[in-house]
């Protein structure tokens, strides 16, 4: 299937796998055609046909810069590969990671002449952009929580100047008062600059109308764009791309495997983040839910083999000693250890996902998967040999509903939330919108 026949083929390449979920759930809000998104940057054995819209994750914040260039621009030509447009270079809402190396790839891949409108905005989630300082919930970028991250610190506000840092691409702004001039004014600033050879070019928004604008001003402007931003600005391009066309039509796809049956469900919930934001979200959800979180000590899972393997064995005990009674189950952890390098990460990510595989065999009665955090998902996604996730809902801002395809666990029910995501009941309502399903 290629770009010129007549459903959409959209390709969007996100940094991490839970926003490529949120944004691959808004893809298809707005075609009204399946999405899958894939756990590799690999195509899935069988193809992906029932799929007019696809999300690749290259796991690609956190990692030295060429390393994230190479990942990215292995994404794009897969996609085109494939017969896929490269719409949208999806990027964290805090512009935390490789933002200007990966929008650089992506625009190399689709070569000269093609702009990149970077920005962060999300006004359903808080995230905004007025003089070119980017917001969260009306705190400066910089001064919010996500300066102090611990593997990818910001700590400018201003975002062309943030970019202007991270890539040899020239950097432009579209202001506000552009933006607010509606479709026709974008389309021409996007052109007028295109013409004098700048690339990347960062956009006020603070409203979903603003958002809107952008899009159509970027599908009329005649320059090969890509959306560079957390989701809702690659809706909005999609939308009016296909305006006229196959925008609004329904299409179909059933994810490879039975979803869960009728009757009484349990969520099992992987969380292995230590922030503050995950910690009352988990509170909550036991307050709420009478759910029973057992503590990960996730400095054993970094550790040697052995020790990882007496902790994964306890805690999956644990788990499977919890009475049937209890219709939400879990892990978490509440350590917050004082230097984790990568590799470490990954240890520990990989050891929350063994032991979600071991409990998901040994647990009865689990119909539902909740995750928490980019790496923990993309851990256990890998775990149970799932090429990717057919999206169906949009459970709230930046957490979405699927199902597995493919693999140990085929149909299973899973939604996947981005770890600084959300308010305090968010992980209630992740889990309570698995029950009710």
């Amino acid at each position: 299937m290629t770009w010129s026949e007549q459903r959409p083929a959209l390709g969007v390449i996100a940094d991490d796998l839970t926003g490529a979920n949120a944004t691959g759930v808004l893809l298809t809000r707005t075609t009204g055609f399946p999405t899958a998104s894939l756990t590799d940057l690999r195509w899935p054995e069988g193809g992906l046909d029932d799929y007019p819209c696809v999300v690749i994750a290259t796991e690609s914040r956190a990692i030295p810069a060429d390393e994230a260039r190479r990942r990215v621009t292995r994404a794009a030509r897969l996609l085109l590969d494939h017969g896929y447009r490269p719409v949208a270079k999806r990027v964290d809402s805090t512009l935390r990671g490789n933002v200007g190396p990966e929008v650089e790839a992506v625009l190399e891949t689709l070569g000269p002449g093609s702009v990149a409108l970077v920005t962060g905005a999300f006004p359903a989630s808080g995230r905004t952009t007025s003089g070119g300082i980017h917001y969260v919930h009306g705190v400066p970028l910089a001064e919010t929580a996500v300066r102090n991250d611990p593997l990818c610190p910001v700590t400018e506000s201003h975002v062309p100047t943030l970019l202007r840092r991270q890539t040899r691409l020239p950097v432009g702004q579209i202001t506000l008062n552009t933006v607010r001039a509606g479709a026709g004014a974008v389309a021409e600033a996007i052109g007028e600059q295109a013409r004098r050879g700048v690339r990347v070019l960062c956009p006020d928004a603070e409203t979903d109308d603003d958002i809107r604008s952008l899009g159509e001003g970027m599908a009329r402007s005649g320059i090969p764009c890509v959306a560079a931003d957390p989701g809702p600005l690659t809706a909005a391009f999609a939308a009016a791309t296909l305006a006229g066309g196959a925008a609004g039509s329904t299409g179909t796809a059933a994810a490879t495997g039975t979803p869960a049956p009728a009757g009484p469900k349990r969520v099992l919930v992987v969380a292995g983040s230590v922030t503050p934001l995950t910690r009352e979200q988990l509170d909550h959800l036991e307050r709420e839910t009478d759910a029973r979180l057992i503590t990960v000590d996730a400095g054993a899972l970094g550790r040697d083999s052995e020790t990882a393997e007496n902790e994964i064995s306890r805690v999956v005990a644990a788990l499977a000693a919890i009475d049937l009674g209890h219709p939400v189950i879990g892990v978490r952890t509440s350590e917050v250890l004082s230097s984790t390098d990568a590799a470490m990460a990954g240890r520990i990510a990989a050891g929350f996902a063994e032991i979600a595989a071991r409990a998901l065999e040994r647990v009865p009665g689990l119909t539902g998967l909740y995750t928490s955090g980019g790496d923990i998902t993309l851990a256990v996604c890998r775990r149970l040999q799932a090429g990717a996730i057919h999206l169906k809902a949009e459970v709230l801002p930046l957490a979405v509903r699927g199902y597995l395809i493919g693999g140990l666990r085929p149909g299973l029910s899973i939604v996947t939330k981005g770890g600084l995501v959300g308010d305090a009941t968010a992980a209630v309502a992740c889990v309570r919108h698995l029950l009710d399903q």
